[in-house]
């Protein structure tokens, strides 16, 4: 019963704010042995999290952004008005830790629901960083 009032309360707030929680995004870390390591995106909190080796890795992510003001002269008397804008990035960097104190490091661009990139330890493993919704979500 709980499911359904927590569904109907997501689909209320949808309609009366416009507004959607973002959904996890699956990913995949890919070795250099082709094996394939499950991995979520939590857009809603940038937090990352990925399975290595029977390993939970949790972390974060950062996304660039910032805002710039400037100042202009406009008009007939020169008066000073401000301009304020606003950016954000397509990369990100995150950091991540597993249960066994391993660290893995990594940096992705990401467009949407779908990013490419890399991780990497400290000891030197590389693994290539691929998100797409249509990956299963990992449990």
């Amino acid at each position: 019963m709980s499911k359904v009032l927590n569904t109907l309360a997501v689909s209320l707030i949808t309609v009366v704010t416009g507004c959607t929680i973002p959904l996890p995004v699956p990913f995949q870390l890919i070795d250099s042995n082709s094996r394939v390591q499950p991995g979520t995106l939590f857009q809603d909190s940038q937090r990352i999290e990925v399975t290595v080796d029977g390993h939970v890795f949790n972390g974060f992510y950062i996304v660039p952004s910032g805002a710039a003001v400037s100042q202009t002269l406009s008009g007939r008397r020169l008066l000073p008005s401000d301009t304020v804008t606003t950016f954000s990035s397509n990369s990100a960097r995150a950091h991540l830790t597993s249960d066994n104190g391993q660290q893995l490091s990594c940096e992705f661009l990401f467009e949407f629901r779908r990013a490419v990139g890399e991780c990497r330890s400290p000891s030197g493993a590389v693994f290539q960083l691929i998100a797409d919704e249509n990956f299963p979500i990992n449990k």
